[in-house]
């Protein structure tokens, strides 16, 4: 086989104005005009009404290149298209080859014939707003939705581009993933993967199978390899001689592998990955495919219990308690992310203790790179299919559109072993039944209760779950919580306060969530001028009334600060303490709760959002509470303002455990401790462990921070959780020196110490790119905290320490 790859430098020309400009495959035109600077770029929050013409028009894509003799000479020649956006006709040397109607599928058109030595490649792409109001004007009823347009739901388009309530919008035209020519004799391979077959501790049967399509009339005999690797060790060998048929056809084998190794979630044991290769050989014809094979066992169990049934996500019999982040597309520009990008990424998330990220419907089916990553880490996705927040059409032709986009889902990304779930979309439910009120079947029900779910019958490798949120009914929701998977968002979405998370009792929340503005670096780099309620400003929130509720929930914790720096700063702990207080709880419940999913990891673009990452790589406060949080073991005190008693639990998600807690009442008055309690604690895994209750009457909120520590048997301090009393405004802080000192570690990192005099509360690094071991905790006095950056600080960036203890407030408040 032989391939020439197409990406590179294109020309566009836009089909109303006859204006030509460079284009770049894999991308998309509003980004080649932002970096030709034709159209203004993200920063400039206000660009959405400068950009909009460019989705309105058609776009052609066209560009030269040469082919070989041998090349020309393969018995089967083919441009494959990995990924258009979105409605294409494309022609070769003036001849139509064929057409794309779905971004999120390949295309492969032939060529043979066609193609010569020196060849004209035309992609004309139509305007994908005009295009998609013509197929809502066909369709003849109007559909429901949140977020965007309506005629966004008639297309296989990501539908974020449309704008949601974090995102701009940028409704996005191009070839954005890679274009090549592919030459070959007799056949072709594709799709391999695998299903086990049995699983058992001393032998795993493992059904491998790819497709292969023969290209010839007759069929042939090839010899076929399976090879399971361990390492660069064979696991597993079989060899097989095939007569090969005409047409497209699965083959598939069995292999037996002896003592198998399991692939686990992070926190659980070793996601241990195999290795699984097909050569194919036959006269004329050879090629060799392979994936990563995790050995795994996964379902859904729900069992009864008195407030209704459990939602446990069960991988190789154990329930894991789920924690972790929803995913939004990493840019504005689905699908060109790098494997680099998509390492640091789930790397950070790992490091914050997280298991689990769902992958949101709105946005689009990540690269291998994303799955290949989470493969390594452990990290499980829950995998949602690309409808979200609408009601979606279900004629035929839709319908059968959404199979063949699920099929080529399956088969293009169902080896990796880290994704545990499909689900049929995000938020659906909600338009079903409003439908169903006027039509026998809602609109999608078709959709996620038939044509995926048959799609989804050939996995073996993990279960479907058919909209989330699910309750497991239809047209009734006075079970919420109590049964499937919860969507809280009563608080921030209802203006609920966040001491209400505490009422919520789902069996699993795979989306809660409260906003906060990014960092100074973001903010300045929109306009270091201007005030908070700047247009510039005002255009980065998309949530309906959320600067309101910004400053409502930031002024239920924290009195007002004087500075727009500082007010940013105790905005982003809101965020923290918030989703702390949430999580908490539900992680207290296990395996009552066994899953909390926050909304949501980062931002596309300079937002004032739900995200912990902000645009420009500044972790928030919110990111390392939840490390912290996460991590296992853990002691976590659920303290509310104004009760002198709090429930003290043991978290313990993995084995059992014993060791002891260690409580410190610290008087900020005179910077000591004042009162310790220790206590043996004991615990089984996999669930929380609900200990002797927590006496805090008697303190005074204003003066008093509790410590709750976690200690080994031995003494090893393993967890450290520090709590107020009150709210955080009623806290009589000193003035607080902050000493902040670097050091080039050998390791090619960089040591941080920071130093305190007094006690300081949520001392953190401001504005710092990179990944921190820690970040936004309280010092005692005299304590210096060592910090890790992962590589080396930016030239020429000072270091600055902030605390709570720092913030000049307005004086009458």
């Amino acid at each position: 086989m032989e391939n020439k790859l197409l990406n590179g430098k294109w020309h566009a020309t836009n089909e109303r104005t006859g204006q030509e400009y460079p284009a770049q495959v894999p991308g998309f035109i509003q980004k080649d005009l932002m970096e030709q600077d034709v159209l203004p770029n993200e920063y400039d929050t206000l660009f959405e009404p400068k950009i909009e013409w460019v989705e309105h028009d058609g776009w052609t894509y066209r560009r030269s290149f040469e082919l070989s003799d041998a090349l020309l000479a393969s018995e089967a020649l083919e441009i494959v298209f990995e990924g258009v956006d979105t409605f294409a006709e494309i022609e070769l040397n003036g001849k139509a080859i064929g057409s794309t109607e779905n971004m999120f599928l390949s295309y492969r058109f032939d060529v043979k014939g066609i193609a010569q030595a020196r060849n004209e490649l035309v992609v004309r792409i139509a305007s994908p707003t005009e295009t998609l109001k013509e197929k809502e004007r066909a369709f003849g009823e109007d559909l429901f939705l949140w977020n965007g347009i309506s005629p966004r739901l008639f297309g296989r388009k990501a539908q974020y581009g449309y704008g949601w309530d974090w995102g701009a919008r940028v409704a996005t035209v191009g070839i954005h993933k890679a274009v090549r020519v592919e030459g070959y004799a007799q056949a072709r391979g594709e799709h391999l993967g695998y299903r086990l077959t049995s699983l058992a501790p001393d032998k795993a049967i493992v059904n491998a199978s790819h497709k292969i399509v023969n290209v010839r009339d007759t069929a042939f005999e090839a010899e076929v390899t399976y090879t399971i690797y361990d390492g660069e060790q064979a696991a597993a060998v079989k060899k097989e001689t095939v007569s090969i048929a005409p047409g497209e056809r699965t083959y598939e084998t069995s292999l037996e592998i002896a003592n198998p190794k399991l692939w686990y979630p992070l926190g659980h044991g070793e996601a241990h990955l195999y290795r699984l290769v097909v050569e194919v050989a036959a006269k004329e014809a050879s090629y060799a495919l392979e994936c990563s094979v995790g050995l795994r066992e996964v379902k859904i169990k729900m069992p009864y219990d008195e407030q209704g049934r459990k939602f446990l996500i069960e991988v190789n019999g154990v329930a894991i308690l789920c924690k972790g982040v929803n995913w939004i597309p990493l840019k504005l520009w689905p699908n060109l992310d790098t494997a680099e990008e998509y390492r640091q990424e789930i790397e950070d998330i790992a490091a914050a203790n997280m298991n689990m990220i769902r992958v949101w419907g709105g946005g689009t089916y990540e690269n291998h790179d994303f799955f290949a990553e989470c493969d390594r880490l452990g990290i499980m996705v829950w995998q949602d299919f690309m409808f979200a927040c609408g009601d979606y059409p279900d004629d035929d032709a839709f319908s059968e559109l959404v199979a063949k986009e699920a099929e080529f889902v399956l088969d293009e990304f169902g080896s990796h072993p880290s994704i545990v779930l499909w689900c049929g979309n995000n938020e659906n439910m909600f338009f079903i039944e409003r439908s169903r009120k006027k039509r026998k079947h809602g609109f999608g029900e078709k959709l996620y209760f038939d044509v995926l779910k048959e799609v989804c019958r050939k996995d073996t490798l993990r279960p479907y779950w058919p909209t989330s949120p699910y309750m497991l009914t239809f047209d009734d929701s006075r079970y919420e919580g109590d049964y499937g998977d919860l969507h809280s968002w009563y608080v921030w979405g209802q203006t609920h306060p966040y001491e209400e998370y505490r009422e919520v009792n789902g069996r699993f929340l795979s989306e809660f969530g409260m906003q906060s503005y990014p960092s100074m670096k973001v903010m300045n780099a929109v306009d270091a001028e201007a005030d908070l309620r700047d247009p510039k400003f005002d255009a980065m929130q998309k949530a309906p009334h959320g600067i309101q509720r910004l400053f409502y929930y930031t002024v239920g914790d924290y009195r007002l600060p004087a500075t727009k720096e500082q007010f940013v700063y105790v905005n982003q702990l809101l965020q923290a303490n918030a989703l702390r207080y949430g999580v908490e709880h539900w992680v207290s419940r296990m395996p009552d709760t066994s899953g909390a999913l926050i909304w949501q990891w980062s931002d596309l673009w300079p937002s004032i959002s739900w995200a912990l990452v902000d645009y420009g790589k500044v972790k928030k406060p919110s990111y390392y509470y939840m490390k912290r949080t996460f991590q296992a073991p853990n002691v976590v005190a659920k303290i509310a303002p104004g009760q002198a008693e709090a429930s003290l639990y043991l978290i313990h998600d993995n084995g059992d455990f014993a060791g002891k807690v260690l409580v410190e009442y610290y008087d900020l008055a005179t910077d000591k401790v004042v009162k310790t309690e220790e206590r043996s604690v004991k615990g089984r895994g996999h669930q929380s462990t609900e200990l002797d209750k927590l006496d805090v009457g008697g303190f005074d909120a204003a003066a008093t921070i509790v410590f709750v520590n976690l200690l080994s048997s031995e003494g090893e301090r393993l967890a450290r959780q520090a709590y107020t009393l009150g709210k955080p405004y009623q806290l009589k802080l000193k003035p607080a020196q902050l000493t902040v000192t670097t050091k080039a570690l050998d390791s090619g990192d960089t040591l941080i110490s920071l130093r305190t005099d007094v006690f300081a509360k949520d001392a953190g690094l401001l504005n710092v790119v990179g990944t921190l071991s820690d970040n936004y905790f309280d010092l005692v006095a005299g304590e210096t905290r060592e910090i890790v950056l992962r590589g080396v600080l930016p030239e020429g960036f000072a270091i600055e320490a902030a605390s709570l203890n720092g913030v000049k407030t307005i004086g009458y408040v």
